[in-house]
């Protein structure tokens, strides 16, 4: 557990939901620099400043909500990749029907699927822990939760643009979803009414 947030534990503990003044802080907890301690929870969203000297412990519900924005908000990562993807997977099911079919993920877990280059997979690594976002490989065996990028390395990297992002092809989407067919009838029932053509030609 990081000590900040164990540190906020015992802020919740000693004050509960009362507001405190930096000097009652130094009383409870002694450090070499409370200011910059009681700066940094402040920085953490894990207390809130209500007037100079004067602060509040973030209650647990107000700090996980904070979490869980925080993660979702790491998608927008992909607006600037250091390598190229392309969306695959469920997403590419999403993004190929126009948002109708959203399936893969649960309340407590969002994956984004995305195909890179292998050569590219320590960019890749190097990019999200710099960035502090959760990542992960098909085949890790690992609790997930929240927003995940979930990572694909193929050998050869193939993509199409769908309304400005990179995504793999229509005809990869609907083998992924025949191949799951039970489960992807709605997709694929969109996908050959939408790109009947498209299909045939292909």
């Amino acid at each position: 557990m990081n000590r900040y947030v164990e540190l906020w534990g015992w802020v919740c503990e000693v004050f509960g939901d009362q507001a405190f003044t930096i000097d009652q802080f130094r009383a409870e907890f002694p450090s070499p620099d409370p200011a910059k301690v009681v700066h940094d929870l402040v920085k953490l969203n894990l207390i809130t400043r209500l007037q100079t000297g004067t602060y509040k412990p973030a209650s647990p519900l107000d700090f996980s909500r904070m979490m869980v924005k925080q993660s979702m908000s790491k998608e927008k990562l992909l607006g600037s990749p250091p390598a190229p993807f392309a969306y695959s997977h469920d997403d590419a099911v999403r993004i190929w029907t126009d948002g109708y079919y959203w399936t893969g993920f649960t309340a407590g877990y969002k994956p984004v699927h995305i195909e890179i280059r292998s050569t590219d997979t320590r960019r890749w690594e190097q990019f999200f822990r710099n960035n502090k976002a959760a990542y992960a490989f098909e085949s890790d065996r690992k609790t997930l939760f929240g927003l995940v990028f979930i990572l694909h390395p193929v050998h050869e990297l193939n993509s199409e643009t769908r309304d400005g992002v990179p995504v793999i092809s229509m005809a990869r989407v609907m083998e992924y979803c025949l191949e799951r067919k039970g489960g992807y009838e709605p997709a694929v029932s969109y996908l050959r009414r939408k790109f009947r053509a498209k299909l045939s030609r292909g």
